[in-house]
């Protein structure tokens, strides 16, 4: 193995420690997920301590350490609720990697050649970690394995969708909440664009009036009330950090996003 990639596996810590379940830390602005606070956004919005992302049914898809809205741990990448792919800092150009195979880690390395392109290097089965190395099997059968390369790959560019209140509340329960508070009766539809920013808070919203046949005082009322009444969003997930993300949602008689 190259010095350079055996300085660089020296990061690692033990593999018991990444694959756990991180520390929890408590204050306002926080998601109660299962009676558990998480997700915490401090005093500027800013993220902090353990964040948890999920799909739409609830699974568990990511998770991260954040300080001052900087992810400071391995990420941790989940299929069927148990850690597949844990994904390290860049160090130079280059970016560490484990991927579960067949119930064995695989160690792996990537570089971002351009945009959607990735050179990705297989270096052996992981075997354990020593306090200033780690200890690799190498095996040529899985370092060619196109099909471990495309599973990489897979990982590396992962991105979770915005899901409302982390699927804590259902959009559903937000439209009767807002609906039954306004004192217009709105039977029609209702279309709303939604800018959310990087910690999922509602950064702009807007009703287009293309979509909308709403009078002055209906659209200002509505303006007020998801303002009031509709709280935090799952922020976008993609690869290795959040971004803003357009969210459009029809709400009627029957919802749909």
């Amino acid at each position: 193995m190259r010095n350079s990639q055996i300085d660089y596996l020296k990061i690692f810590v033990s593999i018991i420690f990444i694959i756990g379940v991180y520390a929890i830390g408590y204050s306002q602005k926080e998601i109660i997920r299962n009676g558990v606070k998480i997700n915490k956004l401090d005093k500027k919005n800013k993220k902090q301590g353990s964040w948890f992302f999920f799909d739409e049914l609830g699974n568990l898809e990511v998770s991260c350490y954040y300080k001052n809205d900087t992810i400071i741990k391995p990420i941790i990448f989940y299929k069927n609720q148990d850690s597949t792919f844990v994904r390290y800092s860049k160090i130079n150009n280059s970016e560490l990697f484990l991927l579960k195979s067949n119930s064995k880690w695989v160690v792996g390395s990537f570089e971002s050649i351009k945009k959607d392109s990735l050179k990705i290097e297989i270096l052996g089965y992981y075997k354990k970690i020593g306090i200033d190395s780690l200890d690799i099997e190498e095996n040529s059968t899985i370092s060619n394995s196109i099909e471990i390369k495309n599973e990489a790959s897979y990982w590396i560019k992962k991105e979770v969708q915005p899901i409302y209140m982390f699927g804590t509340e259902t959009l559903n329960e937000v439209y009767y909440r807002i609906f039954s508070s306004s004192k217009y009766i709105f039977n029609k539809k209702i279309y709303v664009d939604l800018t959310l920013n990087e910690s999922g808070q509602i950064e702009k919203i807007n009703f287009p009036r293309t979509k909308n046949n709403l009078d002055f005082n209906e659209e200002n009322e509505l303006t007020y009330l998801f303002r009031t009444m509709m709280q935090r969003w799952q922020p976008f997930f993609l690869q290795n950090k959040t971004e803003r993300f357009h969210k459009f949602i029809e709400f009627g008689t029957s919802l749909k996003k």
